[in-house]
């Protein structure tokens, strides 16, 4: 690994363009030209906006939240405080196809620096990986309180350049959620419940599926956008959900998903979805598209005072489908989806208060995960922390072990 060295950073004005290289500084990519025709059977576009619904126009982050790449690259970024979804066009020219995996130690240390800051004053939110560039994606505030400053950053597989997402005048598109709570609403445990309005998020099927909190008297509730978004103002179609919950020893309705994923169970569109503490349930898609309350199926509990923050599906070398879940105070969990397609509903709680029930899972030892995503056809990405020196570190795990 080359030796630290500092590139010029140009601060014209909040949210500029930084670039922090190991290595020759690269300029980033232009973002091309807006596109004057619709497309056949898009929606209707906003005055000004492309036939994706997409205008070059100045992002103004009040939070910077989770994160999900649609299989063409484009960039879908929660903003909880401001309970809105943005749909970015991160204008990546680069392509990578390669199965290797990647390497970033001390990575909250690189982009602390070309912030011109210290890792103390980073909390990276959510990480994902651009599916056709391979480069890592970063949610993160800089500073601590009310002068926190939300930021997107990007970092290369190779190169480890590091770059702000240039939010100031970008191709975006968003959606207002019209159901959040109100900015001082809080949880029965006193948590923000605004902070909560977005939990996860997934492109599926023509529709952005957005988890949280909403404003609702059974509050925990999945949204469905259509996408390309045709209004930001639009209503977004809304179900609230409740389950089983294992450790609670009640139906569940007033604690969010954590995190959820699109997947067919035995020929079903369905959604596997994990909440804190920490049961796993899964819903019938279908479902949620013409019902305004639905109950889930609890199948799997992963143990009281945990949560299962990130999950995702991914096939072996052997073409095996497993699901794998990132936890908040376990190690990697791994689930085989005809286990959980099979399984039967659990409408009883547990005996103790760290115990497991329901499917079984393969517990992956991989120690201080804090986020995860699918990276490549060869491998898996973590962010970790490490356990000598506390800093975060960007990590593959191979699929042939999993």
């Amino acid at each position: 690994m080359s030796a630290h060295r500092r590139s010029t950073l140009a601060l014209a004005g909040t949210g500029a363009a930084l670039m922090f290289t190991l290595g020759a500084a690269r300029a980033p990519s232009p973002a091309p030209e807006v596109a004057s025709r619709t497309r056949a059977g898009a929606s209707p576009v906003r005055a000004g906006a492309d036939a994706h619904g997409m205008r070059v126009a100045p992002i103004q982050l009040q939070s910077a939240g989770v994160m999900h790449f649609a299989p063409d690259g484009t960039l879908f970024l929660a903003d909880p405080r401001a309970a809105t979804i943005y749909a970015i066009d991160v204008a990546e020219a680069l392509r990578d196809t390669t199965r290797t995996g990647v390497r970033v130690d001390d990575v909250d240390g690189k982009i602390a620096a070309a912030l011109g800051t210290t890792r103390d004053q980073l909390r990276v939110i959510d990480m994902v990986a651009h599916p056709l560039s391979q480069t890592l994606y970063f949610s993160l505030t800089r500073g601590r309180g009310d002068s926190a400053v939300p930021l997107v950053v990007s970092v290369t597989k190779v190169e480890e350049t590091v770059t702000v997402l240039p939010l100031e005048n970008i191709r975006h598109s968003s959606a207002q959620l019209a159901d959040a709570p109100g900015p001082d609403a809080k949880t029965s445990w006193g948590q923000s419940q605004r902070q909560l309005s977005i939990t996860d998020l997934a492109l599926v099927d023509g529709e952005v599926f957005v988890a949280g909190l909403s404003n609702e008297e059974f509050a925990s509730t999945m949204r469905r956008i259509k996408y390309p978004f045709a209004d930001a103002s639009a209503r977004a179609m809304a179900t609230t959900v409740e389950i089983f919950h294992t450790s609670h020893n009640r139906y569940e309705t007033a604690s969010p998903i954590e995190s959820f994923l699109p997947i067919t169970l035995n020929g079903r569109p369905s959604l596997v979805a994990g909440y804190g503490c920490s049961p796993i349930a899964t819903f019938n898609r279908a479902d949620l598209a013409t019902q305004k309350h639905l109950r889930g199926k609890t199948i799997a509990e992963l143990g009281g005072g945990n949560r299962p923050f990130d999950m995702i599906a991914y096939r072996n070398a052997a073409g095996q489908q497993y699901i794998l879940i990132g936890n908040s105070d376990r190690t990697l969990t791994r689930l085989d989806p005809t286990a959980v397609a099979g399984a039967p509903a659990l409408n009883t709680p547990v005996k103790g208060a760290y115990e497991a029930m329901g499917v079984n899972y393969l517990a992956v030892a991989s120690f201080g995960v804090v986020q995860l995503d699918d990276y490549n056809a060869g491998s898996v990405v973590v962010l970790q922390r490490n356990r000598d020196d506390g800093t975060l570190q960007v990590a593959s795990l191979t699929k042939r072990m999993l």
